[in-house]
């Protein structure tokens, strides 16, 4: 057992892993060099089409402001959330390093500490909402952003896709394992179908990889309807990566 897979056994919280994960230098190199690619071409194309131009963001798990410093220089009212207080940190310190004047602070996406339709729009972007440990907490992260952003507010966010090409096998045999084994449990840490580890660097991080059905059912059963879905790929073929994303263009009803 490696050093990575202790941490997570010891950790009772995943939350707490995965901010852990979050705030290590070797994941904080990979958001700092990351802030210069801004935001990808499908992220701008559905931004544009959906936002309207000058209107307020919150941009919820900002990291070290890859989305939030291009929002910003394309005028828009943007305040930037994360939980992990290292990506904080050094989101201030870029911003001032570009000269941009943007808000920041300490948030948790399930408790948003904002007034009611308090925002034109929010974004969540690069599967920050799936990283979120339980369904429990993702429901209550939906509830809490429907409710600061004004009627009518759009809210965009990305997903993995549990059912995407070359994946399939892969979900029949977890599913074997979880319903029919009973294998509930990473390390000792209590894991929902549909939880997945995987290595990015040195480090190993944690996402909630759901089926599209679910992600439908959750959303109109909060307070949104679903205005627009595509892949990453279908939106811009120069995104084209070995995975596929879904974006969620959803309007608070």
């Amino acid at each position: 057992m490696d050093q990575i897979e202790i941490k997570i056994k010891k950790n009772v919280e995943l939350k707490k892993f995965i901010i852990d994960e979050f705030s290590s230098e070797s994941t904080q190199q990979i958001y700092i060099k990351d802030v210069d690619i801004g935001l990808w071409n499908s992220e701008k194309i559905v931004i544009n089409k959906y936002f309207k131009a000058g209107s307020s963001i919150l941009d919820i798990g900002c990291g070290t402001g890859r989305t939030t410093i291009e929002l910003n220089k394309m005028k828009y009212k943007v305040f930037g959330i994360d939980i992990t207080p290292k990506m904080i940190e050094n989101a201030i310190l870029i911003s001032k390093e570009k000269k941009c004047k943007i808000r920041y602070k300490i948030g948790d996406a399930t408790n948003l500490n904002f007034k009611n339709n308090q925002f034109d729009n929010a974004l969540f972007s690069f599967n920050g909402l799936t990283q979120i440990p339980s369904s429990k907490n993702r429901i209550k992260a939906i509830q809490e952003i429907n409710r600061i952003l004004k009627k009518g507010g759009i809210f965009i966010f990305t997903t993995n896709l549990r059912n995407q090409k070359g994946y399939r096998f892969l979900w029949m045999l977890r599913w074997i394992k979880f319903y029919i084994l009973g294998i509930k449990s990473y390390n000792s840490v209590k894991i929902e179908y549909g939880d997945f580890f995987f290595n990015r660097g040195s480090q190993k991080q944690y996402i909630h990889i759901p089926s599209l059905r679910k992600m439908f059912k959750i959303i109109k059963s909060n307070g949104f309807e679903i205005i627009f879905h595509d892949s990453r790929e279908n939106i811009s073929e120069i995104d084209k990566i070995d995975y596929s994303l879904m974006f969620y263009v959803c309007k608070k009803i």
